[in-house]
């Protein structure tokens, strides 16, 4: 556990170096382009999901967070130099942003794929809270490195810094599986030198004919959705109030900490108490519940710190309360659904409801502040409907998977 902590602390430790830095490039490029822009990550992630499956169906597992995690790394070490060369250039800062919102996706999902494939459910229901927690204390971490430096020091330095934070992530990950399968006591815990194997056709006849993923599934898109709304309101208010790349980063950073904070909490009291003590259903239902009863203020009192405050809300439920819960829904699962299915849902799928958010909040901008909060008071309804009925399907399956290890 205090491995996987670890990996995930240098993990999100990097990634929120990388995050509020986007989020200002993002700015550069203009709010007004954010659907453009999500469609570049959409069609990207498009691209790079059937070469990562390739490489899952021919790759041991133990390599596979190490490939994504170099080929990560070397990206953005190159896109440092080229902004260290040509700051402010509207090109490169939009690169920046295609590249990591293509990229994190898959970084987080391969991470939490080498931790399921490992990992039993009971022990998960157990630990998962501190796992996640371990990474959002490195996004405490990341975030006060970018306020303190980035002014000082510029963009470039804290890029390369974070690269190497999430290389050495690999190497705790690598530590955790060998730690888990030497602890297994005599249970089966699969063979990292064994790739998983699989055709991309099977994956999505998978998907698509599996209520319990399409569930999951449809959790990740309401979830989207709502996020993508947030997204352009934040955007526009910060962009009217801070000028600069720097002052944005700084202003970013700030918000991500407070997220990680609150998320912090979530993860190591909340979450786990709710999951060893209720139900993962319970647990996953707890974050909708908060997150619309945050709207519902939202729309009553619609004003710029309560805007901010309602987004730090949303995130830090959604990282603290649905994050470690979801990821727990995989652990009943077989490995192609948690390498390949997984990714799938985490990177093309995510990243089309982004955009599919987008162009929905295209059409109901003009509702304004107080029309999208009660847009998002009935997706949050749904989602609680949604997260009950998932958290209920997991534990039947650890149930029959429990049964059968007893009877083997």
């Amino acid at each position: 556990m205090l491995a996987a902590a670890a990996a995930c602390f240098f993990l999100m430790g990097g990634y929120y170096v990388l995050r509020p830095i986007r989020e200002a490039l993002a700015l550069e490029v203009g709010v007004r382009n954010n659907f453009q822009l999500f469609l570049m990550v959409l069609a990207a992630s498009c691209v790079m999901l059937p070469v990562y499956w390739w490489l899952v169906s021919r790759t041991p597992r133990t390599r596979l967070l190490w490939i994504v995690n170099v080929v990560f790394a070397l990206a953005f070490i190159s896109l440092a130099f080229g902004l260290d060369a040509m700051p402010r250039n509207r090109v490169l800062a939009a690169v920046y942003f295609v590249t990591l919102t293509t990229f994190n996706l898959l970084l987080i999902a391969v991470f939490w794929s080498a931790m399921s494939d490992v990992w039993r459910p009971e022990l998960a229901k157990r630990f998962y809270g501190y796992v996640a927690a371990g990474g959002s204390i490195g996004a405490i971490a990341g975030n006060l490195i970018v306020r303190g430096l980035v002014i000082k020091e510029g963009l470039p330095p804290l890029i390369v810094g974070a690269c190497l934070s999430i290389v050495l992530s690999g190497v705790l990950v690598t530590y955790a599986r060998a730690a888990l399968r030497r602890s297994s006591q005599g249970r089966v815990v699969p063979d990292g030198a064994i790739p998983v194997g699989g055709s991309a056709l099977d994956d999505l006849k998978r998907l698509a004919t599996t209520p319990y993923l399409l569930g999951i599934a449809g959790v990740i898109i309401i979830g989207q959705t709502i996020g993508a709304f947030m997204y352009n309101e934040q955007g526009k208010y910060i962009a009217a109030m801070y000028p600069s790349d720097v002052e944005r980063a700084a202003m970013f950073a700030n918000l991500e900490i407070a997220v990680n904070l609150l998320a912090l909490f979530f993860q190591a009291v909340v979450v786990t108490w709710l999951t060893r003590r209720g139900s993962v259903a319970l647990s996953l239902s707890a974050m909708p519940a908060l997150v619309g009863a945050s709207f519902v203020f939202l729309a009553l009192v619609p004003t710029g710190a309560v805007l901010l405050a309602t987004q730090v809300i949303r995130r830090a439920a959604d990282y603290g309360l649905g994050k470690p819960p979801r990821e727990m829904l995989f652990t009943v699962l077989n490995p192609e659904s948690k390498f390949k299915s997984k990714s799938l849902i985490d990177t093309v799928l995510q990243r089309g409801s982004d955009t599919g958010g987008q162009a929905i909040y295209k059409l109901v901008e003009g509702a304004g502040v107080v029309g999208m909060s009660w847009i998002c008071v009935g997706l949050c309804v749904g989602l609680l409907f949604s997260t009950r009925t998932l958290g209920r399907a997991f534990e039947v399956r650890r149930e029959r998977a429990t049964d059968a290890a007893a009877s083997a």
